[in-house]
């Protein structure tokens, strides 16, 4: 869906991000070095419109999912603080 003049919505432009990536998506590292990856469980939150947006914007210019941007940063995040 577009709305006029302004281009791709973030979600519309995400979706064909996803669709023009050859690129396989990755596992998160914890789980490649497992072998399994964990169970999901879910996880909400709220954050600053500005914030997800830029969330949403580099994780459709990446070709992955929030999720899997979110997951990478936590890890590494928790990983630095340990």
């Amino acid at each position: 869906m577009t709305k006029k003049g302004k281009g791709l919505s973030i979600g519309a432009a995400m979706k064909q991000r996803m669709q023009e990536t050859d690129a396989p998506v990755q596992e998160p590292p914890q789980a490649a070095e497992k072998g399994m990856p964990d169970a999901l469980e879910s996880f909400n939150t709220r954050l600053p419109t500005g914030l997800h947006r830029r969330l949403k914007m580099h994780a459709a210019a990446e070709g992955r999912k929030i999720q899997d941007v979110v997951q990478a940063a936590l890890i590494e995040y928790l990983e630095k603080k340990e």
